[in-house]
């Protein structure tokens, strides 16, 4: 995946979020890094996405109640965006080594 495609894909990834930045630009700016964060996340996998969610609750101060919005937003219409092919693409763009992979 060349950086056109990820400069395309990322901010369809993102879309959803779109609503919540419109409201003020501290809110661009928090979705923009959510966004980011998450785009990460889900290119490392499941565990660091766990993670991901565990630092928003310690670190962020987000509640569980504010959180849960975020996830499901996240797994049913971010992560939904980017297909099986294009984060295995992603994967080797920024080569990510997944548990289940041997040895290259």
């Amino acid at each position: 995946m060349d950086q056109a495609e990820v400069q395309d894909l990322f901010p369809r990834f993102a879309a959803p979020l779109a609503g919540y930045a419109a409201t003020s630009p501290a809110r661009k700016e928090l979705a923009e890094m959510l966004a980011r964060n998450l785009w990460m996340a889900m290119i490392a996998g499941s565990e660091v996405e766990e993670e991901t969610w565990k630092v928003f609750k310690s670190r962020a101060n987000v509640s569980e109640d504010s959180l849960q919005p975020i996830k499901q937003l996240y797994f049913e219409k971010m992560k939904p965006v980017v297909s099986e092919e294009q984060l295995a693409a992603l994967w080797k763009r920024y080569r990510v080594r997944r548990k289940d992979e041997g040895p290259s």
